[in-house]
């Protein structure tokens, strides 16, 4: 699904508490996730704040305490888009997860102690260090 011939794909590190809910109301833990990158990949995720994000880029989600890994990849379909009445997230933006790529992060995560991002907050750009590790555990 990314886009032929753009080379400017942003690579984003999209922090998830397993305890939150999903779009369609389950919980946000990893096997939740792969169940969805399987039956319903694409997905409506939230930001507290806008993000610079385009069609073709990839949010790498990273699964906080206390699991603590990077177990799901997803491309980005359309750019962040502003909703009311949400005070605490009110962007959105739809992704798709990767089913084989979250396949395989799942069976071999990418865990924070492997990173050199080891305080990840908010949605940061993924450093070229990192990304190189999670290309190899998504097996792409």
């Amino acid at each position: 699904m990314v886009l032929k011939g753009r080379l400017d794909i942003r690579d984003w590190l999209f922090i998830l508490k397993p305890t939150e809910m999903t779009a369609d109301g389950g919980l946000s833990s990893k096997d939740r996730v792969l169940e969805l990158a399987e039956t319903a990949p694409s997905q409506e995720w939230w930001l507290a704040r806008q993000r610079r994000m385009t069609p073709g880029d990839r949010i790498w989600i990273y699964f906080a305490a206390p699991v603590k890994e990077v177990a799901a990849v997803a491309e980005v379909e359309d750019e962040p888009f502003e909703v009311t009445g949400d005070v605490q997230y009110p962007w959105r933006f739809r992704a798709s997860l990767d089913r084989d790529a979250t396949r395989a992060l799942h069976r071999s995560p990418v865990p924070l102690a492997a990173l050199t991002n080891q305080h990840p907050q908010g949605v940061p750009r993924v450093r070229d260090s990192d990304l190189a590790l999670f290309l190899k555990h998504a097996d792409l």
